[in-house]
């Protein structure tokens, strides 16, 4: 059964600093987590490269939205929703 694409990020506390990561169902139905980048802990705008978790949610969106069309890289082709 072919479904929505769907998920959520998450942040990781690590030794060298805080991450956000992804963890996605694709429509095939296997499930992938992906490191985004590194969290902004700080106050005031993020600096270049940084990822706040309004900017995770984002890049989700994106990939989700791409996975959605049968865009991404790396789908299996003719399993478009």
């Amino acid at each position: 059964m072919i479904s929505v694409p769907t998920g959520y990020v998450y942040r990781r506390s690590g030794p060298q600093a805080d991450t956000w990561y992804a963890k996605y169902r694709l429509p095939d139905g296997r499930q992938v987590k992906k490191r985004i980048g590194p969290a902004w802990t700080s106050r005031g705008c993020p600096a270049a490269g940084y990822f706040t978790k309004r900017t995770a949610e984002g890049w989700l969106g994106d990939l989700l939205g791409e996975a959605r069309s049968g865009t991404l890289p790396g789908m299996a082709a003719g399993l478009r929703p």
